[in-house]
């Protein structure tokens, strides 16, 4: 006999933030909603069907995400680290209407969803606008050039955050800062603790001033720099990757575990079948879910495998909604 769910989304996915085991284990993709801003996010010219942010990176839209158009052009928006000044938005905060900025995101979340917002992105933008070699040669040869920049992309993500939160109050913030791929650490984890700890640090505290829910999106390995997280007051980390010991995080730091899904793996090939889809599933929540601390998020999957995602969907939620009454 099914489950009968006497909660909301939003209050069954709150006992996990709190560290309790919810009554279901939750599913990210039905329990949130990732918002972003509307005002400062990408526009699309219709013209070209180019998206542009803020910092004039333009980005080509493919099956399975937005891709900056300078990684096959390689006609970087900034070239040389030493003229970032030149690159930062230069936008009067106050002229916008962050009430009304709200209520339009808020338009589209369902009422018992928790909004996950995206605050911004700090490293993630350097890349995007010069390049991962540049932007990583430029942290070994400019460290002080690449913290200048840095500071001041975070002093106006956090100026923004606090004027649209205002209004919006979401129940989680996060940053998108892409430091790891599958093996390692893009940069040494002292270069991270040197130049990016700092900053992410002045963002968390900002968070917690808003009373928000502080989660960290990050893919790939990230052991070495789980403790500085956690000194910096990160709670949740999403989507956390199988390549890292993701029960030890949880037990040692308290994580909030957001993930769990092994999108390299077989549920998640062109010739899968909806078995091994569905157990790739049933695999994460099994391997995760009976500590707690644990949301289910099929991140990887894209709708270039549309059954895929349907599976995905169907499992998640009906595997999950009894996974805590076996």
């Amino acid at each position: 006999m099914a489950f009968r769910k006497e909660i909301s989304e939003k209050e069954n996915l709150q006992l996990v933030l709190g560290g309790e085991i919810p009554q279901w284990l939750p599913s990210f993709s039905t329990a949130c909603a990732m918002v972003g801003h509307k005002t400062l996010g990408r526009k699309t010219d219709s013209a070209t069907g180019l998206d542009t942010d803020i910092y004039g990176v333009k980005f080509t839209q493919t099956i399975d995400g937005a891709i900056p158009l300078n990684t096959q052009t390689q006609d970087f928006e900034l070239k040389d680290i030493t003229r970032w000044r030149e690159i930062i938005p230069k936008i009067d905060l106050t002229a916008i209407d962050w009430e009304q900025e709200a209520k339009a995101i808020r338009a589209n979340v369902k009422e018992d969803q928790m909004i996950n917002f995206i605050a911004g992105y700090v490293w993630e933008q350097l890349h995007y606008m010069m390049g991962f070699e540049e932007a990583l040669c430029s942290l070994a040869s400019e460290p002080e050039e690449v913290s200048k920049c840095l500071n001041a992309m975070i002093d106006f993500t956090i100026d923004s955050m606090r004027r649209l939160c205002k209004y919006l109050k979401p129940e989680i913030i996060m940053i998108v800062e892409h430091i790891a791929n599958a093996q390692s650490l893009l940069m040494s984890p002292q270069a991270y603790r040197e130049i990016l700890k700092p900053i992410h640090k002045r963002f968390y505290d900002a968070v917690g001033e808003l009373g928000a829910f502080p989660e960290m999106h990050v893919d790939g390995y990230v052991e070495d720099v789980l403790q500085d997280y956690a000194d910096i007051g990160v709670k949740m980390i999403q989507p956390f990757q199988v390549f890292n010991d993701i029960e030890a995080a949880k037990k040692k730091y308290g994580f909030i575990a957001c993930g769990g899904w092994n999108a390299i793996g077989p549920g998640n090939q062109p010739d899968a079948t909806e078995e091994a889809v569905r157990q790739s599933v049933r695999l994460a929540m099994d391997t995760y879910g009976p500590t707690g601390r644990y949301i289910f998020w099929e991140s990887g999957a894209t709708p270039r495998f549309p059954k895929i995602l349907e599976w995905l969907k169907d499992e998640s939620e009906n595997y999950g909604l009894n996974f805590y009454h076996k």
